[in-house]
């Protein structure tokens, strides 16, 4: 390698930009820079040098952190200094697809097998946070475009944190990564200072699919303490200051339902309303929740892959009753709620210890949902997803899914030598269920018989028994359509299609279209006899 080139280049000196390199070259790597404005790479360049050149005053080293930071005026300048393969990391496109596509023509022709490029994800906390859907992704179309080059794009997308632990921590941000994946090795030392990576499959379509499956699970874990909450006020009659006390005698650090949510919904259930100077803050919050179109982004996945998401679907359409305030109100006048009286306090300990083990049970059920999709996926695109990175990334402290469940799904799957199409059938977790469940359904047959809703705990439990059982009611669907239009099935104990002539008349409809069916057999043969007919009749003549 020449002297003169450079390890790998950053174009776009945004904070993190400039960060990134300056890190590096003050530990003597080579860094080349550039940035859409050619008049400003110079200026940080020079205020660089001026802070290390104080340093370096006693430095008789041929290597020194001044000479480590060179400019570029254009991109082929840039591609031109960095050694091969090329190792680019791209600033300052986040949410602005138009802007990297045009970077990436005027880039490309400088480009040759066996570079890679990689674009940062969302840098400042006051960048608008933006959802996109996987299959609009810009990188993923334009790594297909590079794929004849053997050209390496790679996305990264950045996972939401707690706001407290953004401002306080010195932690870096954690990203999901998604393209090659022994591009991303390479990459990866370079970034590791400012940023917590993960590689979760082979296309940057990767990154943007498992931040709609996280979300969606939130939804649904979410939903489940919402629904515990509700069930200990309306069933149980607690109070706010006891529903806070008992939630943080779960978050112990030993129990199931330790995890940052629960830590959270204490604090909230404890807060009183300084605005009123009258109560609880939750209690003064419009129960209506705002919906965006790509919640609906993982039930649309889950429907085209033909995955059941029963506790996933059941979150979303808590969210839509959410927003049917109004709706509500009106029906609630209507339609009267059962009567409650005072709940004895040995059945609300008995209440309390089952509902842990519901919402534990119905948060399992979430994760295999949304995994189960995002495996379909992988498989449909060929996108060898690692499931295991997912659970690391979103188990990092300030995470809204870090908990105890994440550590014990982790366990499971790290220890399973199995190949399981399911969460559910990992061996530990399976177990964790079948001693747990009885808890689940003692609060589900509770909630149904209060007339309390609890959309994601009773579904997440249909959900759990649907999938373990081996026969269903879809026979009687099939001869219902056979019945119906004659449409036929397949049958456990011979093989071919059968249709059963239910009842008399099916049978002489039957009699009907066979002798239809003989009819025009005979009819054809006439004609084909009448044809041969006339053909030796001409050839004879």
């Amino acid at each position: 390698m020449s002297e003169d080139l450079c390890a790998f280049g950053i174009y776009g000196l945004t904070s993190i930009g400039q960060q990134l390199a300056a890190h590096h070259a003050a530990n003597k790597v080579r860094v080349c820079v550039c940035d859409e404005d050619p008049s400003f790479v110079p200026q940080v360049i020079e205020e660089y040098r001026s802070q290390w050149g104080k340093n370096e005053a006693g430095d008789d080293s041929s290597v020194r952190a001044s000479r480590c930071m060179i400019e570029a005026t254009d991109l082929e300048e840039l591609a031109a200094r960095v050694e091969t393969p090329r190792k680019i990391i791209v600033f300052g496109t986040y949410s602005e697809d138009d802007k990297l596509e045009l970077l990436w023509k005027k880039f490309v022709p400088y480009l040759e097998s066996g570079d890679m490029v990689l674009r940062w994800g969302r840098e400042e906390n006051g960048n608008a946070l933006r959802y996109q859907f996987y299959s609009e992704s810009i990188v993923g179309r334009l790594t297909k475009e590079a794929q004849s080059k053997d050209i390496h794009l790679l996305e990264m997308v950045r996972l939401e944190r707690d706001r407290v632990s953004e401002m306080k921590s010195n932690k870096p941000d954690a990203f999901f990564v998604g393209g090659s994946q022994k591009a991303y090795l390479l990459l990866k030392p370079l970034v590791e200072q400012y940023a917590i990576t993960g590689h979760i499959g082979d296309s940057a379509a990767c990154a943007h699919y498992g931040v709609m499956i996280q979300r969606a699970i939130e939804f649904a874990v979410t939903q489940t303490f919402a629904e515990g909450v509700n069930l200990l006020k309306d069933t149980a009659f607690y109070e706010n200051s006891d529903l806070g006390r008992i939630l943080n005698n779960w978050n112990d650090e030993k129990l199931k339902l330790h995890s940052y949510l629960t830590e959270i919904s204490s604090r909230i259930a404890y807060k009183r309303d300084k605005v009123s100077g009258k109560g609880f803050v939750t209690d003064k919050i419009i129960d209506a929740i705002d919906i965006q179109a790509s919640d609906a982004w993982t039930r649309m996945e889950a429907t085209r892959l033909q995955v059941p998401v029963p506790t996933l679907n059941a979150a979303l359409d808590a969210r839509y009753f959410s927003t049917m305030k109004d709706e509500r109100i009106h029906a609630s006048k209507i339609l009267k709620p059962i009567e409650l009286v005072d709940t004895p306090s040995v059945l609300k300990e008995q209440i309390c210890d089952d509902l842990q083990n519901a919402i534990y049970c119905s948060s399992l059920c979430a994760f295999a949902e949304g995994l189960s999709i995002f495996q379909a996926a992988s498989e449909y695109e060929s996108w060898n997803v690692n499931i295991e990175t997912c659970i690391d990334l979103w188990n990092l402290p300030g995470s809204f899914l870090t908990s105890n469940l994440l550590k014990m799904i982790d366990s499971a799957l790290s220890s399973s030598i199995e190949d399981n199409k399911s969460l559910l059938t990992v061996p530990d977790i399976a177990a964790e269920l079948d001693a747990l469940h009885m808890s689940w359904r003692r609060v589900v047959t509770l909630s149904f018989a209060c007339g309390t809703p609890i959309p994601c705990l009773s579904s997440a439990l249909t959900s759990y028994d649907s999938y373990r059982s081996d026969t269903s009611p879809a026979g009687l669907i099939r001869a219902q359509r056979d019945f119906f239009g004659g449409y036929g099935y397949d049958r456990f104990d011979q093989e071919g299609w059968f249709s059963t002539q239910w009842t008399r008349e099916h049978t002489e409809l039957k009699k009907k279209e066979l002798a239809a069916d003989q009819s025009e057999t005979r009819e054809v043969t006439r004609k084909r006899r009448r044809k041969t007919k006339s053909i030796d009749q001409v050839e004879s003549a």
